[in-house]
């Protein structure tokens, strides 16, 4: 909600403003926000296949972290404006 309030007034001040940029940058919303789907994912297959141990459980959920981790250290270099303000 914070990260949707900030971009509004972003998208009114018609640049992006640095309260953004700080926002963009920060580590833990952005994992949760990728860990969301995973999750969902593993949920319904949990649900679907109903397994007798925690093995399917355990395993799954490490994926999604890993899945999560991955996305949260890709998707940022595909915003190049962020780039450039942290190679000066």
């Amino acid at each position: 909600m914070r990260l949707r309030r900030i971009t509004r007034e972003a998208l009114q001040a018609g640049a992006i403003t640095p309260e953004l940029e700080k926002a963009r940058g920060e580590g833990i919303p952005t994992f949760t926000h990728f860990l969301d789907l995973p999750i969902l994912f593993l949920i319904v297959a949990l649900g679907a296949i109903r397994p007798m141990s925690w093995t399917l459980f355990i395993v799954g959920t490490v994926v999604a972290v890993v899945i999560a981790t991955a996305l949260t250290l890709y998707i940022p270099k595909l915003y190049p404006w962020g780039e450039a303000k942290r190679e000066s």
